[in-house]
């Protein structure tokens, strides 16, 4: 005896089939698609942003842009649009593996770099232009300017210049004096009082240029401070977000830390959020593919690619349902255990043992299992025995479900509770005896609960549709138009699909 490990892992598609209908999982597919593409398209304007502003140069004034930054800018757009393309279809598509896994980590670690770097670039200028448009700021560029022209034109020059006058003035008296007078005791004392003024003269001048020199310093001095201040003031830390103060306080970091940690964190979420949205349309997806349904809610049918290979099968077969049975076998290897059941949609001298998911309990007694029991001679042909060691209610049920799907879409039977309840019935006899179970443990009401539940369901996924003239002599539901005005699809086994 060989043992098999148990598949512990959440399978959400099989989970949503169970649980929602053929509607309600369209209906949410189309929303997740149309948030999917939100969420690729504000990627795309956050990344584009970085790397359009970094391939041009810093410069992002499109109207003052030359012919050489528009074409770098058309090459950052593109490589942008490429990368959040391949994000969202790689989120989309529900690969797994080591590949898909190094695929997700490479085009997410570009997202949040490109993300995060254009977070902060704006942050950083808005801080920028908060800081310049403060009236500090402002004043000290005020101040900038007036002691530039104080140091232009220094205070002291008018003294200077006055002084230099008087020592000028005296020294041409002096000069004069021997042209003026005649008597030498008169030159002499003209001399002497001239001398006396040039001295006096001189100090002053000495003093007025001492005065203008220290006034220059004191006014280069104040000029190299401001400028200093504004140097400052241009970039105030203070002018952060309050919630980036916040953190830079409680972490005791730099702003521009704080800045990135405030960036991580709304650019992570924003990533988990886009993966979480594709992975949300891949698990849709795939639901509806175990449900026999392509994207649009439609039956797979082989138009196309199967045509060939059902003109050699020889027995159409149901493609959706047993590709759903191998899924389902592959996450609960205990299936193994009940046999191969072949999903066929049969004339009425084959046998047709289809698997679909469905998510109505079946009202039934418990059944019990009992050893293989042989084969009731007249009756159609056995399928393969193996006796079931845990077969639930529910497995049962899509097994009786499905094969009176199969005759209602075939047209083999009416979809009204007596016809239904009557094959209810012979399935259950049938199969209750292949599988090793006590039939006598359903009763007619029983089966006619099942009846009721198998019509409810169909019309839940479409193959029925509630008659609008019901009432007395007729029916509830009527075959859906599709299924009535054309053959119902042939589709390959899940053999085929495999390979």
């Amino acid at each position: 005896m060989t043992d098999s490990n148990t598949n512990t892992k959440f399978d959400r598609p099989a989970h949503l089939v169970a649980t929602k209908s053929l509607r309600d999982i369209l209906a949410d597919l189309r929303k997740a698609e149309m948030w999917l593409l939100m969420a690729a398209f504000a990627a795309f304007l956050a990344s584009a942003f970085f790397v359009v502003k970094y391939f041009v140069g810093g410069e992002m004034e499109p109207a003052n842009w030359t012919g050489e930054q528009w074409a770098n800018a058309l090459l950052g757009l593109g490589i942008t649009a490429i990368i959040t393309a391949a994000q969202a279809l790689l989120y989309a598509s529900g690969y797994k593996g080591p590949a898909a896994i190094a695929a997700t980590v490479i085009v997410v670690f570009f997202g949040l770099f490109s993300e995060i770097s254009q977070s902060m670039e704006r942050e950083d200028a808005t801080v920028r232009q908060r800081s310049v448009d403060s009236p500090v700021f402002q004043a000290a560029l005020g101040s900038i300017q007036n002691l530039s022209a104080q140091a232009a034109v220094p205070g002291g020059n008018a003294a200077l210049s006055a002084a230099s006058g008087k020592l000028a003035r005296h020294e041409a008296e002096l000069a004069a004096c021997k042209s003026r007078y005649t008597s030498a005791e008169r030159i002499r004392r003209c001399e002497q009082f001239e001398h006396g003024k040039i001295a006096e003269a001189r100090g002053e001048v000495a003093a007025a240029q001492a005065h203008a020199s220290g006034s220059a310093a004191a006014v280069g001095t104040a000029l190299t401070a401001a400028i200093s201040q504004a140097k400052t003031l241009e970039y105030d830390e203070d002018k952060h977000y309050a919630m980036i103060r916040l953190i830079r306080d409680l972490f005791n970091v730099a702003g521009i830390w704080a800045s990135f940690m405030f960036s991580v964190i709304i650019i992570g979420t924003f990533e988990y959020a886009f993966h979480f949205v594709g992975s949300y349309v891949a698990d849709h997806r795939r639901a509806l593919l175990l449900m026999g349904r392509d994207a649009q809610g439609e039956l797979i049918h082989p138009d196309g690619i199967n045509a060939a290979h059902l003109a050699n099968a020889g027995i159409p077969r149901d493609y959706g349902n047993s590709a759903r049975r191998d899924y389902l076998d592959w996450v609960t290897p205990e299936r193994g255990e009940a046999g191969e059941i072949t999903n066929l949609r049969h004339p009425a001298d084959q046998t047709s043992t289809p698997t679909v998911d469905a998510s109505i309990d079946v009202p039934t007694a418990e059944v019990e299992t009992v050893a293989n029991t042989a084969t009731v001679p007249g009756e159609r042909p056995e399928p393969i025995k193996a006796p079931v060691s845990d077969l639930s209610r529910e497995r049962f049920f899509k097994l009786i479900f499905m094969e009176v799907r199969s005759r209602i879409i075939n047209g083999e039977l009416k979809p009204t509770v007596r016809p239904v309840t009557d094959a209810v019935t012979e399935v259950i006899r049938h199969h209750t005896q292949a599988l090793g179970l006590q039939p006598s443990l359903i009763g007619k009401p029983e089966r006619q609960k099942i009846a009721e539940k198998i019509l409810t369901k169909l019309e839940q996924e479409a193959v029925l549709t509630i008659n609008p003239e019901q009432g007395i002599g007729k029916p509830k539901y009527l075959l859906a138009s599709r299924w009535a005005n054309r053959p119902p699809p042939e589709i390959p086994v899940a053999a085929h699909l495999a390979q």
